[in-house]
Order: structure tokens, then C-alpha cells, then sequence
């Protein structure tokens, strides 16, 4: 499936309320760095818990699904297993139905109990079925069953190329089924040994209004280390890292989103897999059809601890692009100095998330504030409590309004030639 994107002005931090608060942005990072959430380790379910706030965010500031995609939730298999394997099983009357005669639809990730007709509102159409179905039914609160007896004009296919999604995605559990009879009766199944296999990178847009094939992208990632041994404080809250990170993501989401002046488009990405190598970003690359649309990229890392002092990041691999000294220059307009990279020694431009695009040519950097010489990195001690709320905020601010060239489209970083990388990556 394909998802279509459906009076430009000078870019004004305060053109709109400031919706980056210390109350905003506290209540974000108190919860993905709760004790609940026993550090949002890969495998476990309390990553997915987390995954389910972010989604509830991106569903709050009415983001899109990315194209080809009809929920934010995009999987991958960060411990094996077959790509082929299939999700769901259908049983129509007693009869199995191939995958492709069905596709559904279910806003919150992971696997469910099985589902029969008597869980559904069943709607027949009259006629196949088409791009904007998913918009017809989108304010329905029920589970829908939706279904046709007929095929698109080719007389093969049974769904058209491109399914529209509405904005917000889907907000309800949506099964749309070709069969030639009427259901009696039906058995929907998630495949349990798949679904114990997936994690999921979490990703919206917000389409630009005059630009709508540019792409700024803001990421960040969600998962951390878990629970590490059986000491009195075994939780690795991951609070800087790279819960910081995230709430920032969340942040920008709800304050362009309120905006909704952006001329490129503007894709939030929150990525699993991060502590596993990357695993997660590497996999949403190969989901993207084209990533000469992506203009640049900012990654958001550890920006909770202020390591060199207050108001100071630093931006990483910038002698690899010129979208660093783009950043500089605006961050150091609305009050954040911008130091030099440790990176050569680190190397933490190919550690963290956006190395996953930078090997495709993509401009795409992190914005970090502490780096692993912070003596709670990776430590359970990195908790909520050591975070500098008021500082964490200056510093979302400024991103927001230091982005502001690019996404209205006046800049341009030029490209990273892959063959200049270090070799050592």
C-alpha cells in the first residue's frame, strides 16, 4: 500500500503558544523513565508499553502513518526469523483465506487474542474497495469488519495500489476482507511466535504544505538496558539515555504539529534496537523507497545532562556535512553554544542512530548534550532525579526554532559522500 500526502511564511518561534514546557517535558520523561517501564529493555514488554505512549503522542498531534504503512508501528526482527513468516490468519466459514484477500488493521502493536464475528460491526460494500475507505470509516469507534465480493477494475486484484490513510491513522480495529459469502462465521489469529520476535520503530509526518517530497526528519531512540542483575536498584532507567531524547521528539511533534506551517515535510521517528547496534534505524532505512526525498536529519541524544555546562551541546561527525554549522549558527542565536565533537576519539557519530541514514548519503547528525564519560551512563543510576529539567527545555526550544531554515525549505545541507567516512565504521 502507498499513503498520499495531502502560503508560506517566515519561521517564528513565537508565532504560535509555546507548547515546550518544564511541565510539558517533565511529564514526559518521568514517564518513560518510571520504574514501570523497568528500563524499556529489548524483548521485554514494557519496551511495547513505552512504544504505546509514544504512539498515543504522535496520535494526539493527529501525525500521519508514513506511506505504505497504516499504523505508526513499523516491525522488525532484531532476534531472527524468517521475513516471510505471516502475521495473521484468517479463517472465513471455516475456510482459510490468503493473506493477500485481507488486511488488518489494529492501532496498538503486538499480538491479540483471537477474534471472531461476534467481535466485529459487519459492513458489506457494493462495490470494491477503494483509496479513501480507510477515511470513510475513520470516526467509527467500533471494530469494523468490512467486506466485498468485488474486485478492483482489473478484475484480479482485490485492493487498489494506494489505500489513503487518515490523519491520526486508525483508531480502532479494522478488518477488511474479499470473499464471495457472507460471513457465518470467523476466526482472526495473530501468529504468537512472530509477534514474540518483533520490536517497533514508531514513526509519523506531518505533510508540508508546499514541499511535500522534502523530508527534515527528528529521531531519537526509546529502548535502554533493562534490568540488569539483582541489586536494590537493578532498573536501568535510562532517564538521559535516551529517554531526554525522546521527550524532545515528543515535544517538536506536538509543537509543529500545532504550528502546521511547515513547507517540507516533517517525519518523527522513535527507534527500537538503538542498544543492540543500531538494529532498529537499520531496518527502517530499508523500509524507505527513496532517501534522496530525506534533506536532513537531526538525532537527538543524552540532552538531559549538562556535561560541559548549561546551554552547550555538541553536534556530532560535523566535518562530515555542513548541516552542523547550519545547526551552529541558529542554535547560537537562541542561546545555546554549540562545542566541539569529541567524536574522533568516541566516535559517536557512528554509535548512535543517524549513521544508519549517513552511509546512504543522508546529512543526518546528533545533538548531544553528555556523552558516556557521564558516570550514570549505562548505570542504574541514570534516574529522573539527576535530569536538568529547566535546561533539557532551553535546549528542545532552541532546537525547534534552529530547525526553522530547513523546514521552510530555505536550506539545504549538500549531501555526505559515503566513501569519505571513516573506514574504521
Amino acid at each position: 500500500m502507498m499513503v498520499v500526502f495531502s502560503g508560506s511564511q517566515p519561521f517564528l518561534f513565537s508565532q504560535v503558544k509555546d507548547t515546550i514546557t518544564e511541565k510539558e517535558v517533565s511529564r514526559i520523561i518521568h514517564y518513560l523513565a518510571s520504574d514501570s517501564l523497568k528500563g524499556r529493555g529489548n524483548g521485554r514488554p514494557e519496551l511495547l508499553k513505552a512504544g504505546e505512549f509514544i504512539g498515543d503522542e504522535f496520535r494526539k498531534n493527529n501525525l500521519q502513518p508514513l506511506p505504505g504503512f497504516p499504523e505508526y508501528f513499523i516491525p522488525f526482527r532484531p532476534f531472527g526469523g524468517s521475513k516471510k513468516a505471516v502475521g495473521d490468519s484468517l479463517y472465513w466459514n471455516g475456510n482459510y483465506t490468503p493473506p493477500g484477500q485481507f488486511i488488518y488493521i489494529h492501532p496498538v502493536p503486538g499480538n491479540y487474542l483471537e477474534k471472531n464475528l461476534r467481535d466485529f460491526r459487519v459492513i458489506k460494500l457494493d462495490s470494491a474497495f477503494s483509496e479513501n475507505i480507510l477515511e470513510q470509516f475513520s470516526g467509527d469507534s467500533s471494530s469494523l469488519l468490512i467486506w466485498t465480493n468485488r474486485k478492483q477494475a482489473n478484475g484480479k486484484s482485490f485492493f487498489p495500489e494506494m489505500i489513503e490513510m487518515p490523519p491520526g491513522g486508525i483508531k480502532h480495529n479494522l478488518l477488511l476482507v474479499y470473499a464471495e459469502k457472507t460471513p457465518d462465521s470467523l476466526l482472526l489469529r495473530g501468529n504468537t511466535s512472530l509477534y514474540s520476535m518483533l520490536e517497533y520503530n514508531i514513526a509519523g509526518i506531518l505533510p508540508g504544505k508546499s514541499k511535500p517530497d522534502e523530508v527534515i526528519i527528528f529521531s531519537a531512540h526509546y529502548d535502554h538496558e533493562g534490568v540488569y542483575g539483582s541489586r536494590p536498584d537493578s532498573i536501568m532507567n535510562g532517564a538521559n539515555d535516551d529517554a531526554s531524547g525522546t521527550t524532545a521528539l515528543l515535544a517538536l511533534a506536538n509543537y509543529f504539529s500545532k504550528r502546521n506551517d511547515n513547507e517540507r515535510t516533517i517525519m518523527f521517528c522513535a527507534f527500537a534496537g538503538e542498544e543492540l547496534g543500531l538494529l532498529g534505524s537499520q531496518d527502517f532505512v530499508t523500509t524507505l523507497t527513496n532517501l534522496k526525498k530525506i534533506i536532513a536529519g537531526i538525532n537527538i541524544e543524552m540532552i538531559g545532562i549538562p556535561q560541559f555546562g548549561h546551554n552547550k551541546v555538541f553536534i556530532t561527525g560535523e566535518r562530515y556535512s555542513n548541516l552542523p554549522d547550519i545547526l551552529r549558527r541558529s542554535l547560537r542565536k537562541n542561546g545555546i553554544y554549540v562545542r566541539d565533537d569529541p567524536d574522533e576519539k568516541k566516535q559517536l557519530f557512528s554509535r548512535s542512530d543517524n549513521y544508519s541514514f549517513v552511509v546512504n548519503g543522508v546529512p543526518f547528525h546528533t545533538i548531544m548534550a553528555s556523552d558516556d564519560d557521564d558516570p550514570c551512563y549505562h548505570q542504574p543510576c541514570d534516574e529522573v532525579r539527576r535530569i536538568d529539567i529547566p535546561n533539557m527545555t532551553h535546549i528542545i526550544k532552541a532546537i525547534a526554532a534552529s530547525a526553522g531554515t530547513l523546514i521552510n525549505g530555505k536550506q539545504t545541507p549538500w549531501r555526505i559522500a559515503p566513501s569519505l567516512l571513516p573506514k574504521n565504521n
